[in-house]
């Protein structure tokens, strides 16, 4: 998909479509991420911090200070990111500052529907399997919902909801589809960065594994925000006919 269009997506068109946001849009989405989650993470290193196995342990208040705004941080960036992304199908141009500042300000609204959603979704996963993945795809573009359209957290669980009934399979799908890739991807960058950073900077596996995670977070916050982006935005355009001049003033009234 050399042009993004606005109109219903394939499965495959959705994987496509959100590989081209996440090229178009890759240096503004990145330069959230590194604002909103490597800068936290030099911060905890500086204050201490290391991995034990999966667990990280600080030695300062600086360093949980760093290690906690570095987790928050990954998902305000990935609702900041949204915004990027949805902007390359508005054809706007993208000012990462602005889309940076506007998930700093939604933080709170932020926190409370990526919690509420991990939760339900959570338990329904860990009843049975198919409420789980139900779930999941029920509040798919909730943080996109949250960005574009400036709602609540609650009412963002529910436009995502809305906007998702009778569309789970294909959501499922292509949700499906994105993960198998991104572990394949991800995956072979993973293998090349851990080498580089064991062979080269003689760190211990610990530290290698802790600094891998740390780069594979950044990378695939941009991707996740594509994602979301795409699927809101296709959502739109079979439930409500989503046009470029009303995704466009959607955008430009984001605060």
């Amino acid at each position: 998909m050399a042009q993004l269009q606005l109109r219903p997506h394939s499965v495959g068109d959705i994987i496509d479509a959100s590989f081209t946001v996440y090229r178009k849009r890759f240096g503004p989405m990145i330069a959230i991420s590194l604002l909103l989650v490597f800068i936290p993470f030099v911060v905890s290193l500086i204050g201490g911090c290391t991995a034990e196995g999966a667990i990280t342990a600080c030695d300062s208040v600086i360093g949980w200070i760093g290690s906690i705004a570095s987790q928050i941080g990954v998902v305000v960036a990935s609702a900041a990111a949204a915004l990027v992304a949805a902007e390359a199908y508005a054809g706007m141009s993208s000012d990462w500052r602005q889309s940076a500042a506007a998930g700093l300000r939604r933080i709170i609204p932020i926190v409370i529907v990526t919690v509420v959603a991990a939760v339900l979704i959570t338990i329904g996963f860990v009843f049975i399997l198919v409420p789980g993945i139900f779930l999941a795809t029920s509040f798919a573009v909730a943080t996109p919902a949250l960005m574009i359209e400036r709602v609540g957290p609650i009412e963002s669980l529910k436009r995502s909801w809305r906007l998702a009934t009778g569309e789970r399979w294909r959501i499922f799908g292509a949700g499906l589809s994105m993960i198998v890739i991104s572990i394949i991807v991800f995956g072979i960058i993973a293998v090349i960065v851990y080498l580089a950073l064991s062979g080269l900077a003689g760190l211990s596996d610990g530290d290698t594994s802790y600094y891998v995670q740390q780069i594979m977070t950044l990378l695939s916050i941009p991707l996740t925000a594509a994602v979301g982006a795409v699927l809101y935005v296709d959502l739109k355009v079979r439930k409500e006919d989503l046009d470029s001049a009303e995704l466009g003033a959607l955008l430009s009234r984001v605060d």
